[in-house]
């Protein structure tokens, strides 16, 4: 009887053990998964006007993908609509490029004095987001 209560610990220790490893790989596969969909999804990105200019990997419990992109051309309504329409079977890229047209639609609509979009950054993950950067030129150069 007094090795019961050992027993269930360690049955209890090594159950955790298991489920945490599961999770880790669970985590490891999703955040392969993202990168290989992101990399698939570059030349639909790109002839969408956009550029992916950095890549943030956060590793953790629930891993979340960090994608920034600069806008290199600006396309007509109905080459978004056309490009939209193409991609919806794809959702992962579809989420990507609704993100940016809407980021982009609110650039337009957001006037910081002094300020100008530089990147937009993508948060692919459990709840994803899209962030507008905006930076001070004059100041980001170094002076002589």
């Amino acid at each position: 009887m007094p090795n019961s209560l050992e027993d269930l610990l360690e049955d209890a220790k090594r159950k955790g053990s298991e489920i945490w490893t599961n999770i880790k790989s669970a985590g490891k596969d999703q955040l392969t998964k993202a990168i290989k969909n992101l990399n698939d999804a570059l030349p639909e990105i790109e002839a969408a006007g956009f550029e992916l200019v950095r890549l943030d990997l956060d590793i953790a419990l629930l891993p979340r993908m960090f994608a920034r992109f600069d806008q290199i051309r600006e396309i007509s309504d109905d080459e978004k609509e056309a490009i939209l329409q193409k991609t919806k079977k794809n959702k992962f890229l579809n989420f990507i490029l609704i993100g940016l047209f809407k980021a982009v639609e609110i650039r337009k609509e957001v006037q910081i004095d002094n300020l100008n979009l530089k990147e937009i950054e993508l948060e692919i993950g459990l709840t994803p987001s899209a962030k507008l950067i905006f930076r001070r030129e004059d100041k980001l150069k170094l002076k002589p």
